[in-house]
């Protein structure tokens, strides 16, 4: 058995030749999709999306994933109506690539009621248009939280709604891989890899946040992928980050030195 490896591409450059032949020289086959050019991926004309599918295609290699946005933002009435925009545009997206994953968030709100019903309308649209919807552990978001995620995945987690888990992520606000594992396993679709140590982010296994413990525990339980390189060396921001082809090179060899000592 191996994993697919995927990787935010726009971490490595702008412009998507770059990216491709990146990932090509890496044997990372799969594109998740957030910014192409400096464009957000939701901001792409039907043209522009239909161009990078096939350019992707032509490279011999696969849009894994639609990285959107969707729900980095304070819960309000006037929000939630936008998110639902951004969403309907990311579902538009995922079928002109004809794929079914989309990464989102959870919005900002202490009112856990609030944004299970926020969640719950677009899980609807998810399963009207039939895609997934990866829920990813961010920042200081609702469902960054491991108590709250439990009662998301718990309540909403299905065919149109799964986990996408980030390491780093989870350790930088001060949870420990114990908070996730294993509870997290029947809902989780992909694995975001970075890792983290001393407050900052570093490649997969020279930090604390459990990684080589925890996919050697998936290799062992038949767990099938992805793992999806969004490395954040050089730069981190609010919808996105940066490291560059060079420090994107060491972050995915620091990942096959990861997958290299799952059986030892």
């Amino acid at each position: 058995m191996s994993w697919p490896i995927t990787a935010f591409a726009d971490e490595i450059a702008p412009d998507l030749q770059t990216q491709l032949r990146v990932m090509k020289e890496n044997d990372v086959a799969g594109l998740d999709l957030r910014s192409v050019e400096g464009k957000n991926v939701l901001t792409l004309s039907d043209a522009e999306v239909d161009e990078v599918g096939a350019r992707v295609k032509e490279a011999g290699l696969f849009v894994q994933c639609v990285g959107s946005p969707v729900n980095k933002v304070q819960l309000s009435p006037q929000s939630e109506l936008e998110e639902r925009k951004k969403l309907e545009r990311a579902i538009e997206v995922a079928h002109r690539l004809g794929i079914r994953r989309i990464r989102i968030f959870t919005p900002k709100c202490d009112n856990g009621d609030l944004v299970m019903a926020w969640m719950e309308a677009q899980l609807a649209m998810a399963e009207k248009a039939d895609v997934l919807l990866l829920v990813e552990n961010d920042a200081k978001f609702w469902s960054a939280y491991p108590q709250n995620a439990k009662r998301l995945f718990r309540d909403l987690a299905g065919s149109h709604l799964m986990a996408a888990f980030d390491f780093a992520n989870a350790h930088l606000l001060g949870t420990s891989i114990e908070d996730w594992f294993p509870w997290i396993v029947p809902y989780l679709d992909t694995l975001h890899i970075k890792d983290a140590e001393d407050g900052k982010v570093v490649p997969a296994g020279e930090g604390d946040a459990g990684i080589l413990i925890t996919l050697r525990s998936l290799w062992k339980d038949n767990w099938s992928g992805p793992l999806t390189l969004e490395p954040h060396l050089a730069a981190a921001g609010a919808f996105g980050g940066f490291s560059g082809e060079q420090l994107f090179v060491e972050a995915a060899n620091a990942l096959k030195a990861v997958l290299g000592e799952l059986d030892a």
